[in-house]
């Protein structure tokens, strides 16, 4: 057997166990009683914590005193001109000609209400919109139901796990964030969890590694592995919410070979410019996977987040150019779902930092003599923005809601805003969601 034939049957089905162990059951119960304002959201969850200094404020390096650099950072996103002084990074030319927030609704000033404004929080609050008190616990799931949940018990039969997708740059904590451990939801409803660049770390090295198996080397591992069947009695698709059905799993196995495959042989479209795969970072590869998943199953909902840009701890430099970066891969991402005939029209994209960052500064210093910014739950750190965009028909464009005086809207608003766009908002049970649609970006 050829090596490569060897790693398609065994090798990497067994990486793909490992690293997204959470493919689900098919199946909604019922069908949604809401309008449906379009078939497909992409969340697009920035982590690590944006300032709107340096962001919608568009203040640059002057958000920090004795520096005077204004501009925008992130041209994709956002209107306005990039700074005239260059100062912490070399800009990409943006791949957008208009900028998103020409194509939606902009609110500028959203609230981080209740709770710690760190990482595991954030990413709590956004995805159950529920603020939670409840510090970092890798083993437990939330609380509350997930979006994820919500969208899968409270819509049409007939529709697989295979349209709600959960990529995080990292793992830590976050696989966790797929399903709850509410007892009305739960793993039976979560979405199918990757991690983008554990499974390409892994299949990469499968292919490099993988040596030329004989004959009689397959048939003594199939001897193996009938004897484990034979003598344990539990196997992965007996675990709860651990299961999916056998054309779901072809489905999925195949599509990691493939991505994988695109990536040992160059052919693998990046979000970069010129493609260029040294100027990839962990939050572009976790946009180039989202690309492959919606290009190949179409999903109605799909969240990522972006995280490189925590460094913001240690080096306010390199958290720009980070910024601008991830800037530019939601920017492509959008040119690429705009260049499917089922996506295009039908695609509505919500961009929001999971926190702020405090207004002032630690006393790390950079190369640049600027200084690093921490989270610890100051009023700074609880401004956020939310941006909607999509299709002239169906979100209101070129829109700016909300002043640091007057915010309109909270972090758990955009979990019954994505409800509200998919058409379940109202089967979802009452008082099982505090927060409000933002409905001012529909039209």
């Amino acid at each position: 057997m050829k090596r490569r034939e060897f790693i398609k049957n065994a090798g990497l089905i067994g990486t793909a166990a490992i690293v997204a162990p959470y493919i689900l059951p098919s199946g909604r119960l019922f069908a949604a009683s809401g309008t449906r304002i379009a078939n497909h959201v992409v969340f697009v969850l920035f982590a690590g914590g944006l300032r709107n200094q340096e962001t919608v404020d568009k203040l640059y390096v002057s958000a920090q005193t004795g520096f005077s650099s204004n501009g925008n950072i992130m041209p994709n996103m956002l209107s306005g001109a990039t700074p005239l002084n260059q100062l912490v990074h070399t800009p990409w030319n943006p791949i957008l000609t208009t900028p998103l927030q020409q194509r939606g609704t902009l609110f500028k000033e959203v609230r981080y209400a209740q709770g710690p404004t760190g990482h595991y929080n954030g990413h709590t609050v956004a995805i159950t919109g529920k603020y939670t008190e409840t510090g970092l616990n890798l083993n437990l799931n939330p609380d509350f139901p997930t979006i994820f949940e919500y969208y899968r018990k409270h819509n049409s039969p007939g529709e697989s796990a295979l349209n709600a997708w959960w990529l995080s740059e990292g793992l830590g904590p976050y696989p966790s964030l797929n399903y709850s451990s509410h007892p009305a939801y739960g793993p039976t409803f979560g979405a199918n969890y990757m991690r983008p660049a554990s499974v390409l770390e892994l299949g990469l090295t499968a292919f490099n590694q993988a040596v030329n198996y004989q004959p009689d080397d397959v048939a003594r591992i199939n001897k193996i592995r009938n004897f484990l069947n034979n003598n344990f009695d539990k196997t992965v698709a007996d675990l709860p919410g651990i299961y999916n059905t056998d054309g779901d799993r072809e489905l999925i196995r195949q599509f990691i070979l493939d991505m994988v495959q695109s990536a040992s042989n160059g052919t693998i479209p990046l979000p970069t410019p010129g493609n260029n795969p040294s100027m990839l970072t962990g939050d572009l590869i976790n946009i180039a996977a989202a690309w492959q998943v919606m290009d190949r199953f179409k999903p109605e909902l799909m969240v990522i987040n972006t995280f490189n840009s925590d460094i913001c701890h240690q080096n306010y430099s390199s958290h720009l150019g980070l910024l601008h970066a991830a800037d530019y891969g939601v920017g492509w991402l959008w040119d690429k779902i705009q260049s499917d005939p089922i996506l295009a029209n039908d695609t509505i994209m919500i961009c929001m930092p999971e926190h702020g960052r405090n207004l002032e500064p630690n006393n790390i210093v950079d190369g640049n003599g600027l200084r690093a910014i921490d989270h610890t739950s100051d009023g700074n750190s609880r401004r956020i923005f939310s941006l909607i965009v999509g299709p002239s028909g169906k979100v209101v464009q070129n829109q700016v809601i909300g002043s640091q005086a007057s915010p309109v809207g909270e972090a758990i608003d955009v979990v019954p805003t994505i409800a509200h766009i998919l058409g379940f908002l109202p089967d979802i049970p009452s008082g099982m969601l505090n927060g409000n649609a933002l409905t001012q970006a529909f039209v």
